[in-house]
């Protein structure tokens, strides 16, 4: 049906152009943002390069352009970012929905003209056929300029951001210097047009994407698929981080995080950091473009059922609204076999999917709906609709002890201070020994406290401040153990907080993670957050039991 449709819209054109046919008209509308899930970018100037027709992004980094159905080259331009441009943009529905990411600029100084990329692919592909697409291209001042890097993916843009690309069929190549590369990717679980995206960033953070379409008509005597059942969504919030590193972890759900809390292991965090620092070790160590606080990424996490004795879907789609009087676009396709869920041992779960949604326009504070469509051939079944609503950022502070402060307590109480919470909030406060230098010498981690969901100052403990240095959890409640700290030593502490919303069905739907400076979830920490240093004194002031409280 689509391949139909693309062949007359090109009809269309081409009557258009001998004045025999009105082009149908078009709307061009989607996101700007400043990474993979990142925070909006306003004042974005887009610009459709035939027409000069242009948009400006607003508080949402959302623009809308009215045109005529065709094909389009896109360029986004502001004063103090990189250059974003596309190319091959085909506007074959009504609506057509394109998002895209816009850096700050790496130096003011050098060009802001984005990379020139081609994109050579075949017309035709077979089911389940490996097409070879061929990618060259140039940089402005190649003297002072080159590749930072190539990404080439089916279906949707891929990119570095590791784990967030982790339901993104893509290939990345650190040593593109723009000759020709030859790029194989196989087509499973695509039924007609697909598209091939190849994105190309170059050293001052210009962005070029350049889509090509390959063809192939839809099996029309495939079976119908079934209706997936029991979806559901999570929206994870993760504050005053960068993109890269931290969101390489396989598994960084927000159930897998606050889980990883409540174990209070030591282990579990060591595992999860060493894991973060060899993906990002094979990503070829890309650092971020600065590190600001109050910036937060945003993603769901999808998951729902499919009969595993009905007829196999060759894939799902994956369609999303945002606000309540949104239209649903469609986000993402994925082959079946790379949605289906795995076991511990890495084989599949019958029955079991998820996807992951990092593209733009999933907003804090946004209500977003999503539904999933099972896809054979020709015929479709789509799933009942979801909603979630993104948390904001949680602000954390750790009041005391302050940083930089001497003569501390050996027994000190740890106050945490949190703005934005939800539902319910856990929490736990991170010492580390800062004589040690291999980064996970923890001298004491505190029980994780849930508690429900209030602003300011954390006292879990009447006649105490904060949460008292030594402090465990035992059958009856809590206890101290009368750990203290050496005397006259150097410490590091940090809070570690999540806050969470539980909907009317009891489930946690949205998570917002607050705080993690001592980068446990990653190697990219911000270092300028709420982190405090702090010198010991020479005995312990404070030390009451907290048996049962």
């Amino acid at each position: 049906m689509r391949l139909k449709l693309f062949i007359g819209a090109l009809l269309m054109l081409v009557l258009a152009a001998c004045g025999e046919f009105v082009t149908p008209n078009a709307t061009i509308s989607g996101y700007v943002v400043d990474m993979k899930a990142g925070e909006p970018v306003q004042g974005v100037s887009v610009t459709i390069v035939q027409t000069g027709e242009s948009a400006t992004t607003d508080a949402q980094g959302y623009y809308s352009i009215d045109t005529k159905r065709g094909r389009y080259t896109l360029v986004f331009t502001k004063a103090g970012f990189a250059t974003s441009k596309v190319t091959g943009l085909l506007t074959l529905d009504e609506k057509t929905l394109y998002s895209t990411i816009l850096r700050p600029v790496f130096d003011p100084q050098a060009t802001v003209d984005p990379p020139e990329l081609n994109l050579d692919i075949p017309d035709w592909y077979e089911p389940g056929q490996e097409i070879t697409v061929t990618v060259s291209g140039s940089v402005a001042d190649p003297d002072t300029n080159g590749f930072q890097f190539l990404d080439v993916a089916l279906g949707q843009q891929g990119g570095s951001s590791g784990y967030l690309n982790g339901y993104v069929r893509h290939q990345r190549f650190f040593d593109f210097d723009g000759s020709d590369k030859e790029v194989t990717i196989d087509t499973t679980g695509y039924n007609d047009f697909v598209t091939v995206h190849a994105v190309a960033y170059d050293v001052n953070g210009n962005r070029t994407e350049a889509i090509g379409y390959v063809y192939r008509s839809p099996d029309l005597t495939a079976a119908a698929p079934a209706n997936p059942t029991d979806l559901t969504a999570q929206a994870v919030t993760f504050g005053d981080v960068a993109v890269f590193g931290t969101l390489s972890v396989p598994g960084l759900t927000g159930n897998a995080i606050v889980n990883a809390m409540k174990s209070g292991e030591v282990a579990t965090l060591k595992r999860l950091g060493e894991a973060v620092r060899e993906v990002s070790g094979k990503a070829g160590g890309i650092a971020p473009q600065g590190n600001s606080l109050d910036k937060a990424i945003t993603w769901v996490d999808l998951s729902w059922s499919y009969d595993p004795n009905a007829t196999a879907p060759e894939a799902f789609e994956i369609f999303r609204k945002n606000g309540e009087n949104g239209t649903f676009y469609r986000i993402g396709r994925i082959a079946a076999e790379d949605a289906q869920n795995l076991d511990e041992n890495g084989d599949p779960i019958p029955g079991s999917y998820s996807f992951r949604d990092a593209t733009p326009g999933t907003l804090p504070g946004v209500l977003l709906t999503y539904r999933v469509e099972a896809v054979n051939g020709d015929k479709r079944a789509a799933s009942g609709e979801y909603s979630v609503t993104p948390l904001p950022v949680f602000k954390v502070q750790a009041v005391a002890p302050g940083d930089n402060v001497t003569d501390v307590d050996l027994a000190p109480g740890y106050v945490i201070s949190v703005e934005n919470s939800s539902t319910i909030n856990f929490f736990m406060a991170i010492v580390l020994d800062r004589v040690q230098v291999d980064g996970f010498n923890v001298e004491y981690m505190s029980p994780v406290f849930v508690v429900p969901g209030a602003d300011g100052e954390f006292h879990p403990f009447n006649g105490f401040v904060g949460i008292p240095h030594g402090v465990i959890e035992t059958a009856n409640g809590y206890g101290l153990t009368g750990a203290s700290l050496q005397p006259f030593h150097t410490y590091d502490w940090q809070p570690f907080a999540v806050t969470a919303h539980i909907n009317d069905n009891g489930e946690m739907d949205a998570v917002s993670i607050g705080s993690d400076f001592f980068a446990l979830w990653g190697p990219f920490g911000v270092e300028d957050g709420p982190v405090n240093t702090f010198v010991t004194g020479s005995g312990v002031v404070a030390a009451a039991a907290a048996e049962g409280r």
